[in-house]
């Protein structure tokens, strides 16, 4: 059973994709195949965490890795991690403020 869950939606150029559960170094390649089967952008795409287990940095350079490939294409991209108490603080005091809800 999968530790993780990627949903996706496409409606009108704007693609979202929603990341849920464990999102960590112990599930990143798994991560990462199933998002080069199943990732399709639009005009925008936005990037959402919810219901995180767990996070770590493998995750954070993976997003910031997706960001990057997809502005170089004209692509315009927002990301929300919603991730509970103590990993917002953790992220906030590594300096990743701006991606935390």
């Amino acid at each position: 059973m999968e530790q993780f869950k990627i949903y996706y939606s496409n409606k009108k150029g704007s693609s979202v994709v929603e990341f849920n559960g464990q999102l960590t170094i112990n599930n990143i390649d798994k991560i990462t195949q199933n998002l080069k089967t199943n990732l399709k952008t639009g005009k925008t795409l936005n990037i959402i965490t919810k219901n995180v287990e767990s996070l770590d940095l493998t995750f954070i350079q993976l997003i910031y890795s997706i960001v990057k490939s997809v502005e170089k294409e004209g692509i315009m991209v927002s990301v929300l991690l919603e991730v509970p108490d103590e990993l917002k603080q953790l992220l906030i005091n590594s300096g990743f403020q701006s991606l935390v809800n």
